[in-house]
């Protein structure tokens, strides 16, 4: 058989040759789902602080240094239903603007639509975000723009995809979004949707006549979006590393500070504070140190700083009206309970906070409401539920007890972390013990020894829970905070 120019070859000989494997689509689709499943390994994809140690965007810690978070919302999701949906939507549109501009171009402008849609949501939005519509609605718009600019490489069988149909179902998701605005990040999607057809208009597809072809003129292109994808996965990865430490030096020293060894617990504190300087937690544990101690003017610049690095904080906001409560300056305590709760009476982990803080003042009746507050507006607040429990099971004034109902709180806590927290363990077992169940009580604080074994506190509970089930007629009594401390 002699051969023929590529230019009399048969058409179907030449579609034979053609590769349309949807190499970014899919490899888009890998990353999300890789990223989900580490969500879940963390603690679980619905919790506000996992996606904010995942890189999920928000303005405060945006705008303090933290540029990854334009990245990596694109790949961070928020439930089952969420991936699916977003992935599904991926799949049906990705691969057609993908075979049309290249697997280079059409990375160019997914990414950076992603981009787009995390800036604007960032400096529109207060409310932490996350998800792939975004550069998704940059797809929609990159796919409207070229069926308006460059139509004549638009395959015939996609005409409408790339123009009334793609219309129809942007003003359909935009609809959506408008009725749902507590779910939905509507400036994402306008600013995904902004970016896709400003980038598809920069950027031209390849020919038609080359469309198909291998190699493709245009696929080195793909450099840069990979390399901005790797050095905010990078940064991410140090910045979780980096916070999960300092998260173990805040609550090594919150134990410390239970059993009063407040100098310890200090130190603990100050080295959370060296290691991120960045993280606002640190600043709030040293303020409510120095309240506890009395030292306000110390106490007031470590919630102030506090604030800077996360405007809006609950809890630094509830310190700040606490040290002016005790300075004597009621307008200004006033002031600040009114920016934590008064405002927004609904808001879950200002409640909470506040039953932190009536709690440590020994307030237990108030701390109680206002725990009690917390888990009604939100049942998956895994804090409120497990500190509730706490004080539920082992308050040092007998009246406030309640046994029952701290077991109750004490295993959704658990549930809600799916048991990979010692110190929610170590809850469950005090209300185990509370109620009389001492073995129970010995094997929930095994587990919560094998997940911390070099905590003290944990088993000096384990050493008393084995005596009970040991000898449980010598230990029919209720255990206080004091006791435990």
């Amino acid at each position: 058989m002699n051969d023929l120019p590529l230019s009399e070859m048969p058409q179907p000989l030449l579609v034979t040759r053609r590769r349309n494997w949807p190499v970014a689509t899919l490899t888009l689709i890998g990353l999300c789902f890789v990223v989900f499943f580490l969500e879940k390994l963390a603690g679980g994809s619905e919790r506000i602080h996992v996606l904010l140690e995942f890189g999920a965007s928000y303005g405060p810690f945006t705008r303090r240094g933290q540029y990854w978070r334009l990245v990596m919302p694109m790949f961070i999701h928020i439930g089952w239903l969420h991936i699916l949906l977003n992935m599904y939507a991926l799949w049906i549109l990705g691969p057609m603007l993908e075979q049309v501009y290249g697997t280079g171009r059409f990375s160019v402008i997914y990414v950076g639509s992603g981009i787009t849609s995390a800036w604007l949501s960032m400096e529109l939005s207060k409310a932490v975000a996350a998800g792939a519509s975004g550069a998704i609605f940059g797809v929609a718009g990159a796919m409207l723009t070229t069926g308006y600019l460059h139509r004549e490489v638009v395959p015939p069988r996609w005409a409408r995809a790339f123009g009334k149909w793609m219309v129809f179902l942007i003003l359909l998701n935009f609809g959506i979004g408008l009725a749902l605005p507590h779910l939905i990040d509507n400036w994402g999607h306008v600013g995904g949707l902004l970016g896709g057809m400003i980038l598809a208009g920069l950027i031209p597809p390849p020919p038609p006549h080359l469309a198909w072809e291998e190699p493709r003129p245009s696929q080195w292109v793909v450099i840069f979006p990979i390399a901005v994808v790797a050095l905010a996965m990078a940064a991410t990865a140090r910045h979780y590393v980096r916070s999960q430490q300092a998260l173990a030096l805040l609550r090594q020293g919150e134990r410390l500070r239970a059993q009063h060894h407040d100098s310890q617990a200090m130190q603990r504190f100050l080295a959370a504070q060296h290691l991120d300087p960045l993280d606002d937690r640190a600043y709030d544990a040293l303020g409510s140190l120095d309240l506890a101690e009395h030292r306000l003017s110390e106490a007031l610049n470590e919630y102030h700083h506090a604030l800077r690095l996360n405007p809006g904080s609950p809890p630094a906001e509830v310190g700040l009206a606490a040290a002016y409560m005790e300075q004597g300056n009621a307008s200004k305590a006033l002031h600040w309970l009114q920016a934590a709760v008064g405002k927004d009476v609904n808001n879950a982990q200002a409640q909470s906070a506040l039953g932190d803080l009536f709690d440590q003042e020994r307030l237990y009746p108030q701390a109680l409401q206002h725990y009690e507050k917390a888990v009604q507006l939100n049942p998956h607040l895994a804090e409120a539920q497990n500190n509730l429990a706490w004080l539920l099971a082992t308050c040092p004034e007998r009246q406030y007890r309640d046994p029952q109902q701290a077991l109750v709180h004490a295993k959704l806590a658990v549930s809600l972390t799916q048991g990979r927290q010692a110190d929610y363990l170590d809850t469950l077992a005090a209300a185990y013990y509370a109620n009389g169940q001492y073995s129970q009580a010995l094997k929930t604080q095994q587990k919560a020894v094998s997940l911390d074994p070099s905590n003290r506190e944990l088993q000096r509970h384990l050493a008393r829970y084995r005596q009970a089930a040991r000898y449980p007629l010598h230990s029919a009594r209720f255990f206080t905070e004091e006791d435990y401390n």
